[in-house]
């Protein structure tokens, strides 16, 4: 599974986010309900924010590495009553340790070590969603008010307008969508004209 993105969640109460999982090859998406601190976490690693002393799954990872523990995957195994539940792998001198964990804590630990995400077929089957209808959902969510606009006359003024907006409600997936527009909306500036 890889991360595909982070948002706000529209069903639950105001600081729960969901993080969207998507199968790396195959056609299902898994959206997990998360809090806020592990929305945090998460995101931090998939922006590439760097802080000056290390954050709670930082400091996990550093520990790994400083007792010659690899972090080999993280494992969502199971599904009971509405929770998911996961398991790390950990390997140190050729044993696998398998210890539990949220599936939030094991992805931001994961996202930190580059170790494989999986998620059990049992699982998918039950929670994971086709990936057509994510396309379908970001397309229509592309075009809302709340993000930017698709069009090639979309100003600098505008994208970031709506940057500062996203950022304030803590939306961090339209922001890093807007984020690129601006990147190329620069891109397309610096190239010199013919």
């Amino acid at each position: 599974m890889e991360v595909a993105g982070l948002s706000r969640s529209p069903t639950e109460p105001y600081n729960a986010f969901v993080v969207m999982l998507r199968e790396r090859h195959g056609s299902r998406r898994l959206p997990i309900v998360i809090g806020f601190p592990e929305a945090h976490a998460i995101n931090i690693e998939l922006e590439n924010i760097k802080h000056p002393r290390p954050l709670t799954h930082d400091l996990f990872i550093n520990t790994l590495r400083e007792l010659d523990v690899t972090l080999v995957e993280v494992v969502i195994d199971r599904l009971q009553d509405s929770t998911f539940f996961a398991h790390l792998v950990l390997e140190r001198d050729g044993r696998e340790i398998a210890v539990d964990c949220r599936p939030s804590d094991g992805i931001a630990l994961a996202l930190r070590a580059n170790a494989p995400i999986f998620c059990e077929e049992e699982v998918l089957v039950t929670a994971g969603q086709p990936l057509a209808d994510e396309e379908e959902s970001l397309e229509e969510s592309l075009t809302s008010s709340s993000r930017p606009p698709r069009r090639s006359g979309t100003t600098r003024e505008e994208l970031e307008r709506l940057l500062e907006e996203a950022l304030a409600r803590e939306d961090y997936e339209t922001a890093a969508r807007l984020r690129d527009e601006l990147r190329k909306l620069s891109s397309r500036e610096d190239e010199p004209e013919n």
